[in-house]
């Protein structure tokens, strides 16, 4: 197994605290090292660290990493220190590097001055407020037990006013504050977003209070789930909103659900490297790594026992026999790793096994009771002489695709136009721009609005302007910038639109996080005849196919993943950028043959056949529960299944035909593809057969199977 990819830095800037939270996992647990730190990172260690972090990013190919300033009190070591080690760290990484960095703190600290140096240094701020006064200074007190709420309201306050920098709040549970209190308290300040983290705890240090009222975690969780579904849906509550992408088979956006893997590096204010910070609960030394950013590389610090030990407790096989033989385990994923731990180490149920247990339940039974209470929509909105047969074939879909596509434009431009309202509040250059788009002409700017990564801004629009935040798989923000608009001010009326291949366009990319690395210029500029040559295969192949391809497709995106194989080719579709094809151009240090480039354009266009189609109807039951993917092994949606096997019925006709009359050095190719495709589609479709489909999916099933055993004829 690859080592572990580290794309976050926890960086203790200051190892103390100008509070005295008595939750505190650094000052009031097992772990007291950081009495033996230095209090602030010296300059020598900042320029090691620099140092280390550019070198890993090199040595990985590492796009897009992300530090976050802690402590302590991280402002303890001064907004100027800090926004010069910022600095010293972009500079480092170099532009190739997209470096988000960011800061948590108590607020105490914080100034218009102060936050004058954050801004400019585009630092983010999240601000710990647990509430209410009555909340607040229950635990977040000074060394004298003087209250810190006046304080950090005033810091809010700054804040809220700074909304390209404030990322949101975290709050510490406390069950005796009724969740109603809180959430009446958070709705009025509208932070923008809003995490509940439960006191940390383990099996040898219980949660505080529950001996004595051990229901008292499971029901404040229930009534707050319950209010946040019900009354305040609005509030971006990331724990909450984790439970239901697990739930829904996404990725979880914080450690508390869910597998993964470690991402994450601790690094003290001595230099040293440290796993997972709150680790610390446990017991002294528990986050300890070998070496320091002074004598250790971080690719060393990544293969090491001690995170491969990690590693091993965020896999299933890592869980404890009860969390394996439970039926939530999918969701709570084991629930937090400190959490979990007991003399004998950490392959137990988390300490707060019951309360995951409870909440998980009671969510689903909500969800349920919600789909009782609304009887599924399985019809769609094609029209009644819609061929689907005809759609299905390129030499026959034209009709089918002109209308789908005609379908798609008219939504993004409508919802473009709406973005451009909102984004005018962005600054005057901004409103200036959005002026000059909105007076263009109609075609220019559907066709501009049809653009996959103009789509994928103008979501992140329009969901702030709800109040809301859109992520990348990462779970971290994606706000809309103002400049992006600026530069589509000057691709407007720039001619009839064409496949862009290889362009660099940042929301074409920003929504996949780190999960994906993009290829450098210099790869992309030998790999666009590449695609000429691949689409060109297509186009003698069958000219139908290849207009098809033009007239869904916007965008081709240049991929590899650095932890796979070399030799293994990648690619990918996503509907968040709907008409973009990510394909994978290079194996090893040479460009892929362009028979597999073009094996990939066709398979992730099909994806995007299929995204088109679903936009008029689903074509799977909205409570069809996953089903174990064939050939993969795991638990997936059945559209999930349904996409491959309508990708997999095309690229058997390629292959064949590759077979037939394609060249020499790819005849074994096309025929081990044929064999696995083969299988891989009578394995697919008995799988289909027990899913529950909507008449649009069952119509679509019976098409395809017939149309796996047949050979394309031109309309």
């Amino acid at each position: 197994m690859a080592s572990a990819r580290i794309t976050s830095f926890l960086v203790k800037i200051a190892s103390r605290c100008n509070l005295d939270c008595d939750y505190c996992y650094v000052y009031h647990h097992a772990d007291q090292g950081w009495r033996s730190m230095p209090s602030k990172m010296s300059l020598e260690v900042r320029s090691a660290f620099a140092s280390r972090i550019a070198e890993y990013a090199t040595e990985v190919g590492l796009k897009r990493a992300v530090v976050v300033f802690h402590g302590g009190e991280p402002l303890l070591a001064g907004a100027d220190t800090i926004a010069a080690f910022a600095d010293e760290l972009r500079g480092a990484v170099g532009p190739e590097v997209r470096l988000d960095i960011a800061m948590q703190t108590n607020g105490l600290l914080l100034t218009e001055a102060a936050l004058d140096v954050i801004e400019a240094a585009d630092i983010s701020v999240s601000l710990s407020l647990d509430g209410p006064r009555e909340a607040n200074d229950l635990h977040r007190t000074s060394r004298k037990g003087r209250s810190s709420f006046d304080r950090v309201m005033a810091a809010y306050r700054l804040l809220e006013k700074r909304k390209s920098i404030f990322a949101g709040v975290i709050a510490v549970v406390d069950p005796a504050i009724p969740p109603d209190d809180l959430f009446a308290f958070f709705d009025e300040l509208r932070p923008p977003k809003l995490d509940f983290l439960l006191p940390d705890a383990h099996h040898l240090r219980p949660p505080p209070g529950r001996e004595a009222q051990p229901s008292r975690y499971r029901d404040w969780l229930v009534r707050a789930f319950d209010l946040w579904f019900d009354v305040y849906p609005h509030l971006p509550v990331r724990t909450f909103e984790s439970m239901l992408d697990v739930a829904a088979g996404l990725p979880s956006a914080t450690d508390a659900f869910g597998f993964g893997d470690v991402n994450l590096l601790s690094i003290e204010t001595d230099g040293s490297y440290h796993d997972l910070d709150v680790l610390k609960i446990v017991r002294d030394g528990a986050t300890a790594l070998s070496g320091s950013v002074r004598d250790a590389a971080v690719s060393a610090v990544a293969a090491s026992p001690g995170i491969e030990a990690h590693r091993a407790l965020l896999r299933k096989d890592g869980l404890s026999e009860k969390c394996l033989g439970c039926t939530v385990v999918d969701v709570c994923g084991g629930g937090s790793v400190p959490h979990r731990y007991n003399e004998g180490g950490f392959r137990n149920p988390s300490v707060y096994c019951g309360e995951l247990f409870s909440l998980i339940r009671h969510v689903e039974a909500r969800l349920a009771e919600g789909l009782a209470a609304e009887p599924e929509d399985l019809g769609s909105r094609l029209p009644p002489d819609f061929d689907l047969e005809r759609f299905e074939l390129a030499e026959t879909s034209g009709p089918a695709i002109r209308l789908l596509t005609h379908d798609a434009r008219g939504a993004y431009l409508a919802r473009f136009r709406s973005a451009l309202h909102h984004a005018s509040g962005l600054g005057r250059d901004v409103a200036v721009a959005a002026t000059q788009l909105a007076d263009g002409s109609e075609d220019a700017l559907a066709d501009l609005a049809g653009q996959p990564g103009v789509v994928a801004w103008t979501r992140a629009v329009l969901t702030e302007a709800a109040g809301g935040l859109v992520h990348d798989v990462d779970g971290k923000p994606l706000r809309a910038d103002g400049e992006y608009l600026i530069e589509l001010a000057d691709r407007l009326g720039g001619g009839k639109p064409t496949m862009a291949v290889g362009v660099e366009d940042r929301w074409l990319r920003a929504p996949f996080g780190d999960q994906i690395v993009f290829e450098p210029t210099a790869v992309a500029v030998d790999a666009v005849p590449l695609v000429a040559q691949a689409l060109g295969i297509v186009r003698s192949w069958r000219p139908a196919l290849a207009d098809e391809m033009a007239a869904a497709c916007r965008a081709v995106q240049f991929v590899r993943d650095p932890s796979a194989d070399p030799a293994k080719i990648v690619s990918y579709s996503d509907d968040s950028v709907p008409g973009a094809l990510f394909v994978s151009v290079s194996q090893g240090d040479r460009l892929i043959d362009p028979y597999d480039l073009a094996d990939s354009l066709i398979h992730e266009h099909r994806h995007q056949k299929l995204y088109l189609l679903e936009r008029f109807g689903p074509t799977v039951s909205p409570t069809a529960p996953r089903v174990v993917s064939p050939w993969r092994a795991d638990l997936r949606p059945p559209s999930g299944l349904l996409h491959a096997v309508f990708v997999f019925v095309e690229l058997k006709r390629f292959w064949t035909h590759v077979f037939e009359i394609g060249p020499r050095h790819m005849r074994d190719r096309a025929a081990n593809q044929l064999r696995d495709t083969d299988r891989n589609l009578e394995l697919g479709f008995a799988t289909l057969r027990t899913c529950s489909m909507t008449p649009l999916g069952d119509v679509l099933i019976g098409i395809l199977d017939r149309a796996r055993h047949q050979r394309p004829v031109a309309a």
